[in-house]
């Protein structure tokens, strides 16, 4: 003998046609039926097994003439769900919700059913979600739930319509492709982190529809292709450029490749650059930080693009390597004056500041444009200083950022207009990355 079949358990949201939920009920032949109506002598509870023809159709229209009552039902009598379909007691629960019209009460209601249909019959249980009936906000929440569900099949009747009221009869249950539904609830969940460059966030959202749908390779290789390129994206946004080199490669495509061309640049794969591609990928981070809220973070950013500013151009226009500087590599008039700065093995290293201020003393253009704007440009280093990620204990608010970070960021795009340097300013995509 094969092994036991897992338990077939139905769940229908019921409303005022029973014909859609009796068909069901007989095309799928569950073990068990979870019938989810409406509380109250109103609801869609009654309809389910209530006592005389609650599943009757009883609407009337008045002749505007003769003032007679003619009936609009197909039959004014209709004897509940469960007798139509002769269900013995214990083959069936309903679940009744008190507000049919609250989607968050609904899907709550729902969320601890599944709990105990897992509990009861265990987690290979088939469960098949009918949202035929029922407000269209009980339907919306049970397709919802099964929709997100890996064992759960969405189930919808289909059939002639003599109105635009309700499926009446004549219907035939089918089950529906929920993946293009999930596929966009997730895609929807994946936006919303995206819009703040949370691609970690947004890759893990997207790993539970990759992971736990039989999508079609259509679908399936979408949005493994989308999840490439939150990856690719992350190790960016921590400053892993080669990774996200390799990443963006394996992705392609034309609307990838501004990214990989700016990503040469950065993973030193570029021979022709200006040097100061860095610092301009640090000014970017550091507006990916402030969507995010994160003020500190960001004028950290904005404090390490400015050092590294004052390090290129010391390098570039006078070879002299700030971490790494000799006596004799200064101009004789400067090296008393740099003397105490010398380690023990004859090393001298220059901070921020000092960096500057050699640029000044060798009266270098960048250097001069610092002592015009010193006094500002050390009161912005100040309030990062204060900062509890550098020196501080107080975290930095917005509009202190906003005030101190524009003139540090001024600083470095007035530089950049001094020495002639001409960077792309391409931010990191946001949402439009579902879409590349």
């Amino acid at each position: 003998m094969g092994d036991k079949l897992p338990p077939r358990i139905l769940v229908l949201s019921v409303g005022g046609s029973c014909a859609p939920v009796v068909n069901a009920c007989r095309e799928y032949k569950p073990d068990f039926i979870y019938f989810f109506c409406s509380g109250g002598p109103k609801g869609s509870t009654v309809a389910v097994d209530g006592e005389g023809d609650p599943c009757g159709d009883s609407r009337t229209i008045k002749c505007p003439k003769c003032k007679t009552e003619i009936p609009l039902g197909n039959n004014p009598k209709g004897e509940s769900i469960v007798r139509q379909l002769q269900l013995p007691p214990g083959s069936y629960e309903k679940v009744e919700v008190d507000d049919p019209d609250d989607l968050a009460s609904c899907y709550r209601k729902l969320v601890d059913l599944e709990n105990r249909i897992r509990e009861r019959f265990g987690p290979d249980a088939e469960v098949i979600a009918n949202y035929t009936g029922g407000t269209k906000t009980m339907s919306v929440a049970l397709a919802l739930l099964a929709a997100l569900r890996e064992g759960w099949d969405l189930s919808v009747n289909i059939g002639p319509r003599f109105d635009l009221i309700k499926v009446r009869g004549g219907d035939h249950a089918v089950f529906a492709d929920k993946q293009v539904v999930a596929a966009e609830l997730y895609r929807s969940q994946a936006a919303e982190f995206l819009r703040s460059y949370a691609y970690d966030t947004a890759d893990k959202v997207l790993s539970q529809l990759t992971t736990r749908y039989r999508l079609s390779s259509d679908l399936r290789d979408r949005f493994l292709r989308i999840r490439l390129l939150c990856q690719a994206f992350y190790a960016w946004d921590v400053f892993d450029h080669r990774k996200a080199l390799e990443l963006l490669r394996l992705v392609g495509g034309e609307k990838v490749a501004p990214y990989i061309e700016v990503a040469l640049g950065l993973a030193g794969e570029k021979k022709k650059v200006t040097g100061y591609e860095p610092v301009m990928d640090l000014l970017l981070n550091a507006e990916r930080r402030t969507e995010q809220g994160r003020y500190d973070d960001a004028v950290a950013r904005l404090y390490r693009a400015l050092e590294m500013t004052a390090q290129v151009r010391l390098r570039q226009a006078w070879n002299l390597d700030t971490g790494n500087l000799a006596l004799d590599q200064l101009p004789p008039e400067l090296r008393d004056k740099h003397l105490p700065w010398q380690d023990e093995k004859g090393r001298i290293r220059l901070g921020l500041v000092k960096s500057f201020e050699l640029l000044a003393e060798l009266n270098d253009p960048v250097g001069q444009l610092w002592r015009q704007q010193e006094s500002k440009m050390r009161n912005a280093l100040e309030a990062r200083n204060s900062s509890i990620l550098a020196h501080g204990t107080v975290p930095l608010s917005e509009a202190s950022y906003r005030q101190y970070g524009s003139v540090i960021g001024g600083f470095i795009e007035e530089v950049f207009q001094l020495t002639g340097v001409r960077l792309p300013r391409r931010q990191l995509p946001r949402e439009e990355l579902l879409d590349m």
